[in-house]
């Protein structure tokens, strides 16, 4: 008989206690995570999400991770969406058979987490909101029966601004050679 380590043992005990938690909340207290965001980890691999709102319960969201030499190396559609009554984070990965199902066991103005025990790699998913324009990611589970996790963290990507300082026309048009009117006719 094969015994669990400490570790594995108190891992599955936390990854379960969380699991058990009816602490859903409502799908429309995440909304904090709408935008888009890059974070990068210790290898230098950039890490994309970007998520809107595509209507009352639902979010659309697209994930990738790229290279330092700008090279994609994973891409992934998601969705935080209700389910019979119950909202799920869904992972449409190009070479998974069907999309992967992630129950969110939390959601507040702070935090989102999903979990998938019967998945593979991961079975928890959490984002929690640092501040507006940071969240921390940790993807976790069991390979191969030893705990593993991945940690990131999100900056928010704000739109680029406009200069604040007054544009000068460096061409300015003589305002009498402009048509005073424009005439079509149909």
């Amino acid at each position: 008989m094969k015994y669990l380590s400490f570790s594995t043992a108190l891992f599955l005990l936390v990854l379960f206690s969380f699991s058990s938690c009816n602490e859903s909340g409502d799908i429309n207290d995440i909304n904090w995570i709408i935008g888009e965001w890059k974070g990068t980890d210790v290898n230098d691999l950039v890490f994309h999400e970007v998520w809107e709102n595509d209507g009352k319960n639902s979010y659309t969201g697209s994930g990738a991770t790229v290279t330092p030499d700008g090279d994609t190396i994973f891409k992934e559609t998601l969705k935080i969406n209700m389910i019979e009554g119950t909202p799920y984070y869904v992972a449409f990965i190009p070479k998974q058979k069907g999309p992967v199902f992630f129950k969110m066991i939390k959601g507040d103005a702070h935090a989102a987490v999903f979990t998938n025990l019967d998945h593979d790699f991961p079975q928890r998913i959490s984002y929690t909101l640092q501040n507006n324009n940071k969240i921390e990611v940790n993807v976790e589970g069991l390979v191969k029966g030893n705990p593993k996790t991945e940690h990131l963290i999100y900056e928010r990507v704000l739109p680029t601004a406009l200069p604040s300082g007054r544009i000068e026309n460096s061409n300015p048009t003589k305002t009498d050679s402009l048509p005073k009117e424009i005439k079509i006719n149909l």
